[in-house]
């Protein structure tokens, strides 16, 4: 079990060298993503959160779909991180293109 924490341990500092104060962080539910890293962050846009609707949240393989015409995490290949870093990125991408009154 000491072998866990330690690889746990790394994986948290090398986080908080890439991660800095003004990074902003892009992704699906990161909520919980950041609560098993045991991680507070101030920029934080959540795809789960900034296309909710309908009482719930959308998966992000549906929003792929549906916004960019794309098929993620096929029964075949599962899920990839890089492919659900990639395409929350691009849901926000598309939501700032289409949405009206939008300034960055």
């Amino acid at each position: 079990s000491s072998g866990i924490n330690a690889e746990y341990g790394d994986a948290q500092k090398a986080l908080y060298k890439l991660i800095t104060i003004d990074c902003i962080l892009v992704g699906h539910s990161l909520e919980s993503d950041l609560h098993a890293l045991q991680m507070i962050h101030r920029n934080v846009v959540d795809t789960s959160l900034v296309f909710y609707g309908g009482g719930y949240k959308r998966g992000l393989a549906t929003l792929s779909a549906e916004c960019l015409g794309r098929i993620i995490q096929s029964a075949d290949a599962g899920h990839d991180s890089t492919e659900d870093a990639v395409a929350a990125l691009d849901l926000m991408k598309h939501k700032l293109k289409t949405t009206d009154n939008v300034k960055i």
